[in-house]
């Protein structure tokens, strides 16, 4: 069984040879390995050509769900594995991925981050471990979860479906879709958690907050653009659908929005805005307790109190995203 390795990479110089030379160093190796340059302003092509990738450029920037399926419409492997350029796999990860395809019935399988990465700081090793820990307490098995950090999938049956949604611009939530859509139509997405790859993401307090801010408005009008399938089914997910998405982060971010309308609004209500905030703000972190006691496991004791305080920016962040796609999609903006 074949496989082909399709990267989408824009501006990705500081980690294109890692990733590349992870993909060389592959006990079975792919057939081929497809960067798609983004139109890119630095390095990016000369390292994928010196890398050994085959290169396709874009004449102009179109954003990663375009560039996917470019990629893909290129490959001849049976599979296709879409990966991130920021991404690590083990040496072993194709020869695993392949096993998993010997199952007919699968039509893609799922990775998911490992709780450490190379970036220090606090920002970066929250995001890392929220993604690691979101997906990895599920168990492994059919999902509803289709990430291209590193996610494989038969040619044909992602042909067949028509690739990502182009119309999303941005690397937020086509990825998220497509998979909603196979999973639908009764393709089988098997998530194995022990199949774990490396972000070598650095995240500034800026760039967490854009970056999640972004990904919050795009699942707001996901949601809207199909309620039942996806608002109320998939991102709210209160009869845990298969996604990594958890009713309790849903329930955090409306108990931290509330509590900062109470501290805002502590002008007018005095004594009791001031004593609902904390009040309201203590459940919020209190519905992340199976993420605060994965971290006690992972993490000094030291470390938990600025998690504490990244979940409380996040849950503030996310709300303020879902409110803005919200408004946005009401007055015209679908995408």
């Amino acid at each position: 069984m074949s496989i082909s390795v399709v990267i989408p990479a824009w501006n990705a110089g500081r980690t294109i040879s890692q990733c590349l030379d992870a993909i060389s160093a592959q006990s079975s190796p792919p057939l081929e390995t497809i960067v798609v340059d983004d139109f890119s302003s630095d390095n990016t092509v000369v390292l994928a050509r010196a890398g050994g990738a085959k290169v396709l450029c874009l004449a102009e920037n179109v954003g990663p769900a375009a560039a996917r399926n470019l990629g893909a419409s290129a490959a001849k492997g049976d599979i296709v594995v879409f990966l991130d350029a920021d991404v690590l796999i083990p040496d072993n990860l194709l020869e695993l991925v392949a096993i998993h395809f010997n199952n007919t019935s699968i039509s893609a399988v799922q990775t998911i981050y490992t709780p450490d990465c190379p970036g220090r700081g606090l920002v970066t090793q929250y995001q890392n471990f929220y993604y690691h820990h979101s997906m990895g307490r599920l168990e492994s098995g059919n999902s509803a979860i289709f990430a291209t950090w590193c996610v494989a999938v038969r040619l044909q049956v992602f042909l067949g479906m028509g690739g990502f949604n182009e119309c999303i611009p941005e690397p937020t939530v086509e990825d998220e879709e497509f998979g909603y859509t196979m999973a639908d139509s009764g393709g089988v997405i098997y998530l194995d958690t022990s199949l774990q790859v490396t972000h070598l993401a650095r995240y500034t307090a800026t760039t967490f907050a854009i970056r999640r801010h972004r990904m919050a408005m795009a699942q707001a009008k996901s949601g809207w653009r199909q309620i039942k399938q996806r608002l109320l089914a998939r991102y709210m997910n209160v009869h845990e659908t298969g996604t990594h998405h958890s009713r309790w982060v849903v329930l955090s971010i409306i108990l931290t929005m509330l509590a900062w309308f109470a501290l805002l609004s502590a002008s007018v209500t005095g004594r009791i805005g001031l004593l609902l905030f904390p009040g309201l703000l203590v459940p919020a972190l209190l519905c992340h307790t199976g993420f605060f006691f994965a971290a006690k496991r992972h993490f000094p004791a030291h470390v938990i109190p600025g998690l504490a305080l990244m979940c409380v920016l996040d849950m503030t962040i996310l709300g303020l995203g879902l409110a803005r796609g919200t408004l946005e999609f009401v007055f015209g903006k679908k995408y």
